[in-house]
């Protein structure tokens, strides 16, 4: 089995300057170490090892948002509040988490990855940029021993300044075990939901975009606040590579054009700003299949803890834990208080199976909360 070699020696504790300064945004790393078939879907460009649990990882993002691509997005027309997309942040986490997983940690390539948990905090709304760095702390997952499962907390820097967090919590298998796990996973999906049949298909101006293809949602006709994921599985960013489940992803994007809708329709953010996300957390508990229907569901927005710009103490693991990927942690739970905002609460079912629940903060991102506690 083909291993990405680990660094030969560590890195030398004395060199200057921040983490990541030597680190290069000319060049893409190998599109196999981040589960990418697409050149251009590509976002990382170098890695470093710092010591310990600690890397810098460069990322150079070609557009600005993670749904549109073909540049839908004229960076000349970009107003100040709008920068990368945070769901295009998350990406980056992702692949973030896959590459350092083979180059540092020898999980061979052709492994089949499981995300457990993905979840972005800005503090600030990120400036119209290419590049970024990600100091991290990736690490193997107390409590399994024998199992692959590891954990990435990521301090992202852009522009000079420190933007925010991100967190991924994932684990790689061995691909008969994950064979394995698939078919019984297949088999529990139970029947299709018949609501899903006279759903309506949304404008893309409804969720501030310009493709049909990159609208994820269908509206149940019957429920208000229930809409169906509707994927064109030929979507070239959704769809980089065949996959023979729902990409996690997808469903992040989905839940933010939930959570987008929903906010708009309670008056909380203008009908143009129905893409702009502050904070969101996702944890993933089964695999949906791809032929069957999936409900996205918003639940009642939480107020915020206490009164406005009062800190809380929330965190991503209350939303209940896939089993055996470890305990969450290091990350505040994007929700309950954010300088007074509420925080809308998602789910994902297929039949009867819940595949994931998200937790997002829509509007832009603010100054209101800055964390110092986070590892990294």
């Amino acid at each position: 089995m083909h291993r990405v070699p680990s660094p030969a020696a560590p890195p030398d504790p004395d060199t200057a300057g921040r983490p990541g300064d030597r680190l290069r945004h000319d060049r893409r790393v190998p599109r196999e170490t981040v589960h990418k078939s697409a050149p251009a879907e590509v976002l990382l460009t170098d890695a470093q090892h710092l010591g310990g649990d600690r890397y810098a990882v460069a990322a150079r993002w070609p557009r600005d948002r993670f749904i549109e691509r073909d540049g839908a997005v004229d960076r000349e027309i970009l107003d100040d509040r709008e920068g990368p997309d945070p769901v295009l942040l998350a990406e980056t986490a992702r692949q973030a988490a896959i590459h350092l997983s083979h180059r540092f940690h020898d999980i061979p390539l052709g492994h089949p990855f499981v995300l457990g948990e993905i979840a972005v905090e800005l503090d600030e709304t990120l400036p119209p940029l290419r590049d970024a760095v990600l100091e991290t702390h990736c690490r193997r997952a107390a409590g399994h021993p024998r199992r692959a499962c590891l954990e990435l907390d990521a301090t992202v820097r852009a522009a000079g300044r420190e933007a925010g967090r991100a967190r991924v919590r994932w684990e790689a298998m061995e691909p008969r075990r994950y064979a394995l796990l698939r078919s019984r996973g297949a088999a529990a999906s139970g029947p299709a939901d018949p609501g899903a049949d006279g759903a309506v298909a949304l404008p893309p101006a409804l969720l501030g975009l310009r493709q049909d293809r990159d609208v994820l949602l269908a509206a149940d006709a019957g429920r208000p606040g229930r809409w169906w994921l509707r994927l064109d599985p030929g979507h070239p960013v959704l769809f980089d590579h065949p996959s023979d489940h729902i990409p996690g992803m997808a469903l992040v994007e989905a839940f933010r054009q939930a959570a987008g809708l929903t906010a708009v329709a309670h008056g909380t953010v203008a009908p143009d700003r129905v893409r702009d996300v502050g904070a969101l957390a996702v944890e993933f508990t089964s695999f949906g299949e791809p032929d069957l229907p999936v409900a996205i569901t918003a639940g009642t927005a939480e107020p915020a803890a206490g009164t406005a710009g009062t800190a809380g103490t929330a965190r991503a693991g209350d939303m209940g834990e896939p089993e055996g990927m470890g305990e969450p942690g290091g990350m505040g739970e994007p929700g309950e208080s954010y300088g007074g905002s509420a925080a809308l609460r998602l789910t994902a079912t297929q039949g009867d199976r819940t595949l994931a629940r998200a937790r997002i903060r829509c509007g832009t991102a603010g100054h209101a909360r800055r964390r110092t506690e986070i590892a990294c």
